[in-house]
């Protein structure tokens, strides 16, 4: 059985991003508050250290670029500038896109070949 390196990271990458994802549409909706924002900013970087550990570099840069958007707003009790959240949005679609890339090792066929 092929050993799979990613797979708690993966668990655990979905379920930030599942809980990013709404706090963001959150955001969307205007419920900003520094409490919303501060979560938020937790959430992305457990998210960028998680992918850093295992050596997943693309996904921990879209998240520190995460953080670097949502950064200056931590403080702000005015609602997060639209343009901002679609940033975010975006951002969030990309670790999606290479977190599906990181899907479990198959198994090889029984009738395949053995590499070469």
């Amino acid at each position: 059985m092929a050993k799979d390196p990613y797979r708690f990271f993966r668990i655990e990458a979905r379920e930030l991003l599942e809980s990013l994802t709404q706090g963001i549409l959150d955001l969307e909706k205007g419920a900003s508050s520094p409490e919303l924002v501060a979560r938020l900013l937790r959430g992305m970087h457990t998210l960028k250290g998680a992918a850093r550990v295992v050596r997943q570099n693309a996904i921990s840069d879209l998240a520190h670029r995460m953080e670097d958007l949502l950064g200056p707003f931590r403080d702000a009790a005015a609602p997060v500038p639209k343009d901002c959240i679609d940033g975010l949005l975006r951002l969030l679609d990309g670790i999606s896109s290479a977190l599906q890339n990181l899907d479990a090792p198959r198994e090889p066929a029984k009738d395949a070949p053995a590499p070469a």
